[in-house]
């Protein structure tokens, strides 16, 4: 896609010449005239009227696109409390053509993103079919009052299936994939440096996780009840944490030359 643009936004960037323009739409854009194109005043390329027509055509297509996207989006969140799962069933019901809820987040993906796709124009006229039909009007009420009574303890398996299971999908691939570049662009001389970071964080989760595992297992032998167990479990860990504290700021005092350790050893009367 040579265009970069989120709707309704005033600036979009062409990618292959990495330019942004001002955009202006017209108030109920309809046709590619709607749309008005300027580079912006920073642009240090010039472009003739055949490349500006080109960019036009080719930002209307990518400007369809992103009104569709933020269309749906409009729709899942304002209808169906962002539940793609019923937004998914509504589609079916209309077209008969089978929609998965992962395919309605995959449309609500920013473009970009690996996981984005485009939204086709007849599922958000389904949908929007769907939601103008009278006869639908208790089912979406239910749908908001579903969305209002349960956003502050959806369990979080149904929160991802229905919501954000697209969204941390892709992130977690886009984390491992930097990851990797990270790794693979690391000279020689900055490994030994990257090892050691990696090692020191993998050791403070593990201290992290033996830490509560340690709290719990003397509980489990000590406790009388479950609110004695809860009772030392809680306070065995504050406590580690305290004193964890603790060392971290003698260790940042000693590291940084700060407070006792201002004198490289010399002490003032």
């Amino acid at each position: 896609m040579p265009w970069k643009y989120l709707y309704p936004n005033t600036v979009a960037t062409e990618t292959e010449t990495n330019t942004k323009f001002d955009v202006k739409i017209g108030r109920v854009p309809s046709r590619m005239d709607d749309v008005e194109l300027t580079p912006c005043g920073s642009a240090k390329q010039k472009f003739d009227a055949v490349s500006l027509a080109k960019f036009r055509a080719e930002f209307w297509e990518t400007f369809q696109k992103e009104r569709r996207r933020s269309a749906m989006r409009n729709l899942v969140d304002n209808k169906f409390g962002g539940d793609t799962l019923q937004a998914s069933i509504a589609i079916q019901n209309i077209t008969k053509k089978p929609v998965s809820h992962r395919t309605i987040q995959a449309w609500l993906m920013e473009p970009g993103a690996r996981s984005s796709r485009f939204c086709p124009e007849w599922a958000l006229v389904a949908l929007k079919a769907f939601v103008d039909a009278p006869e639908n009007i208790d089912y979406l009420a239910s749908c908001g009052r579903i969305s209002a009574g349960t956003s502050s303890y959806m369990p979080y398996s149904s929160a991802v299936d229905v919501k954000y299971g697209v969204k941390y999908a892709t992130d977690a691939i886009a984390s491992d994939e930097k990851r990797q570049r990270e790794w693979s662009d690391t000279s020689l001389t900055s490994l030994p440096h990257m090892i050691s970071q990696f090692e020191n964080k993998t050791e403070r989760h593990f201290e992290h996780l033996d830490m509560h595992a340690h709290a719990m297992w003397r509980a489990l032998r000590e406790a009388t009840d479950f609110e004695d167990f809860r009772r030392r479990v809680l306070d065995e860990v504050k406590d580690k944490e305290i004193g964890d504290t603790i060392v971290r700021k003698t260790r940042r005092a000693i590291e940084q030359g700060t407070d006792e350790f201002a004198n490289n050893g010399e002490f003032t009367e």
